[in-house]
């Protein structure tokens, strides 16, 4: 079997990981589990060609393959992937794909596609759901209040979730824990997220300065950060254009602007009125740009390109926000 696991959920990834794992016979599993990163696709591939010598399950995981480091060489040596035995799991992992691709076009002919998008920040309706479902898998009981208050601290990041999941059950010792007692173990980070980009569009330095030092003080991930500010914007950024183009109903702009709750289009509304669109565009572009930095930044795993990705997220920040003080 041949896969590709492709998305921003690293937590529901590592789960369908796991459950690949778990096909392995434990005992075996110093000769039948295998991991490589993409720049050794040639080992893997020979590996994943190569029969269990216990005549069970093997599992090879190739990762961080966004398949542009890939070109004609590796293309050859997946022409070989109609050699992988049946009963081989040949995982290939990847944060995005560029499904245009040539190399892509063939690996799809063997593998089969998993998606793993994260879910948006603002579709607390199903964090609430996912979070409801962690808690169930490790027989946590939580109130209906403490749900609630959950996604909105932890937003979308799954694996935070996990481990503040993991961490309530190990103090509830069986019994439903209330909203009073989940706030004074799992604080709110995500709001602060939320809160920097209304400061950011605001135009309010010494604001973003403060809640970003806090977020970074925390070690709250680059990555994590960039995607929550990148979302709001991106928001805005919909919601701005289709108001300027004339479309006035609500429902309308929520269809549009692919918002579930119509709802929410009044704060919508109000959030953009006095901002001005090209600093919307400017603002996503940049921080489109500071993304795609900070992930080359962190495929290199270099101590040194984390201190420069966290001093241009500094950079790029404070510039987006003067865009808005001008306007």
């Amino acid at each position: 079997m041949i896969v590709l696991l492709t998305g921003d959920d690293q937590h529901a990834i590592q789960e369908q990981l796991n459950q690949y794992k778990a096909e392995i016979d434990a005992q075996w599993l110093t000769l039948c589990y295998h991991r490589f990163p993409a720049d050794r696709l040639d080992q893997a591939i020979s590996v994943a060609r190569t029969r269990s010598l216990t005549g069970g399950k093997k599992l090879v995981i190739v990762e961080n393959c966004h398949l542009k480091q890939w070109g004609d060489t590796e293309l050859e040596t997946l022409q070989q992937l109609v050699q992988v035995p049946e009963f081989t799991i040949l995982v290939f992992v990847a944060t995005n794909v560029d499904k245009r691709l040539k190399i892509y076009k063939h690996l799809a002919k063997y593998a089969k596609l998993f998606e793993f998008p994260l879910i948006p920040p603002w579709r607390t309706d199903l964090i609430e759901k996912a979070i409801s479902t962690q808690a169930k898998k490790i027989k946590l009981v939580l109130s209906k209040n403490a749900v609630e208050y959950l996604a909105e601290a932890i937003g979308n990041d799954m694996t935070r979730a996990a481990t503040e999941l993991r961490k309530l059950y190990i103090y509830s010792i069986g019994r439903q824990l209330e909203l009073a007692e989940v706030k004074e173990l799992v604080p709110c980070q995500t709001q602060n997220s939320l809160q920097l980009a209304s400061a950011i569009r605001q135009g309010e330095s010494n604001q973003v300065l403060h809640l970003l030092d806090d977020l970074l003080s925390r070690s709250e991930p680059l990555m994590v950060i960039i995607a929550t500010l990148l979302t709001q914007f991106r928001t805005w950024l919909w919601v701005k254009s289709a108001i300027v183009s004339g479309i006035k109903k609500d429902s309308e702009l929520a269809q549009l602007c692919s918002i579930s709750n119509p709802n929410r289009i009044y704060y919508l509304r109000q959030e953009v009125a006095n901002t001005s669109i090209n600093a919307l565009t400017k603002a996503v572009t940049m921080m489109l740009d500071l993304e795609m930095s900070i992930k080359r930044g962190t495929d290199s795993g270099a101590v040194a390109s984390h201190r420069a990705s966290s001093k241009d997220l500094l950079l790029i920040i404070l510039s987006v926000s003067r865009l808005f003080k001008l306007t």
